[in-house]
């Protein structure tokens, strides 16, 4: 299983992402089930939405959002499961700027006993128990 970051998502839909080809790269090996299942959560569905429709078009949003709902090779955490742990991830953090999603990403992962998360963002380098993939 591997985790996908918002991120990756959004530089995947993106073709002037500068991490457009990595995202690819990454999307093609799970289509092709080098990773099993990609695991995303509500909030993960809630801000590739939201960051796609501000930036853009809702139409992107929406087609973004459906085949994510609908991808047999993608499972959607519920925001519900993983809360209180991502409250805890959040408030009690110290060397890092983790959003709410993000903190929400390492919850579900713990949770799910997934190591392996496609993530742009730095602050996932800084975790011990995470192995960022790189495209």
């Amino acid at each position: 299983m591997i985790f996908l970051d918002s991120s990756a998502i959004i530089a995947y839909k993106n073709a002037d992402d500068k991490n457009h080809k990595k995202a690819v790269n990454i999307f093609q090996k799970l289509n092709a089930g080098e990773y099993g299942i990609g695991v995303i959560s509500e909030f993960v569905l809630s801000e590739v939405t939201t960051l796609l429709a501000l930036r853009k078009s809702m139409e992107a949003a929406k087609e973004v959002g459906t085949v994510l709902l609908e991808a047999k090779e993608i499972k959607i955490m519920k925001a519900s499961e993983v809360f209180e742990r991502t409250w805890e991830i959040f408030s009690n953090q110290k060397d890092t700027a983790l959003s709410f999603v993000d903190a929400s990403n390492l919850a579900c992962m713990e949770l799910r006993k997934i190591r392996k998360i496609e993530t742009f963002d730095g602050d996932f380098l800084k975790m011990i128990a995470v192995e960022v993939l790189d495209g």
